[in-house]
């Protein structure tokens, strides 16, 4: 056990990274104001006091939660992640779509589950994050839909930027996809599939 615990010592990162999937199982399980750094620590397998010498309080635990299921297992913000990079190099829209849906689906998949949670805080200073996560994701869809979606050949004839980023943000965002997923019982892979054809459809011109 003494072993054990010099492993941890010397590995911050890795106990850190308990922590923080801790916290997002046990927002996910019991919701935020319902989960104590107690009970973080005790599924973390740390003390009390090495999650707020990490973290400080719960505010900021869901901050880092939040930025931990943008960026995914690599730690990457979604231009460099390898989904984003095959969409931008794909000439044809509906091949870039895919892309784009299979990539933004992954991270879907992490966020809903904690879409409640960042619904009962909306109001509190705990909800500043989710807020600034949302004001980021439409920057995000912006640049996404107007440096690569929108640079693929047939493009419907008069659309407009702004009209189009409201599509994307819409379509690809945790309430449409928790919708279907959750609520309407559509597996991931029928949700992806209508998700491109929707896209596809308002976006670019019919094929012949």
């Amino acid at each position: 056990m003494d072993d054990v615990k010099q492993f941890r010592r010397r590995n911050p990162a890795a106990t850190r990274q308990r922590m923080l999937n801790a916290a997002y199982d046990l927002f996910s399980e019991r919701g935020f104001r319902a989960t104590t750094i107690a009970a973080i620590a005790e599924r973390a397998d740390v003390a009390v006091q090495t999650v707020y010498f990490t973290f400080h309080n719960k505010d900021v635990l869901l901050r880092e939660v939040l930025g931990q299921i943008v960026m995914g297992p690599a730690s990457l913000p979604p231009p460099e992640q390898s989904w984003y990079r095959a969409a931008t190099a794909e000439p044809e829209p509906r091949r870039a779509i895919q892309h784009v849906v299979e990539g933004i689906a992954a991270i879907l998949a992490r966020v809903a589950p904690m879409l409640p949670v960042f619904h009962a805080v909306a109001g509190d200073t705990a909800g500043e994050a989710y807020r600034t996560g949302e004001r980021l994701r439409w920057e995000g869809m912006r640049d996404l839909t107007r440096d690569v979606l929108l640079t693929k050949p047939s493009v419907r004839a008069g659309m407009e930027l702004e009209h189009a980023v409201g599509l994307v943000f819409v379509l690809l965002g945790p309430e449409v996809y928790r919708s279907f997923v959750y609520d309407a019982g559509w597996s991931i892979e029928q949700w992806k599939a209508w998700t491109v054809d929707a896209l596809v459809r308002d976006l670019y011109q019919p094929s012949h």
